[in-house]
């Protein structure tokens, strides 16, 4: 009986000072490291996508940008960051013009880039990140 008493008041000690090992998960309003950056359009849209830790802004030629705070009022407009298998969305609903997005590497021009690739509908397209490239007629 004392030994079982012991145990746990030694367990409770433990538990109480932070003993247990358990680390939290990142919330879902942050946005991981590996995916900040400055990202622009590669190919016929003329776009910029802005992401820091607490904010994403996405930036189309002739438009209002579109933007996602960690404490926006509007629960369409914050970041809910969610990663399923190796596809990831910043936001619930369709106010965001992104249905999944996926970190790929790139090759245009025979140089390597890393890019933050967009699937919306049938379509995709990519954002190279931090260096806006030339396409086609465009030049």
């Amino acid at each position: 009986m004392q030994i079982l008493r012991m145990v746990t008041v030694a367990g409770v000690a433990l538990s109480l000072i932070g003993g247990t090992g358990v680390t939290a998960a990142a919330s879902s309003t942050t946005v991981p490291k590996s995916i900040r950056g400055t990202y622009y359009s590669y190919g016929h849209l003329d776009a910029k996508m802005i992401i820091s830790a607490h904010k994403v802004t996405l930036k189309l030629k002739g438009t209002k940008p579109f933007v996602l705070t960690s404490k926006a009022k509007h629960p369409a407009k914050r970041i809910r960051y969610k990663k399923t298998g190796k596809y990831f969305k910043l936001a619930k609903g369709k106010y965001f013009p992104s249905d999944k997005l996926r970190l790929v590497k790139v090759t245009v021009d025979g140089k390597k880039y890393q890019a933050l690739r967009n699937y919306t509908g049938k379509y995709e397209w990519n954002y190279i990140k931090g260096t806006k490239l030339s396409w086609g007629l465009l030049n």
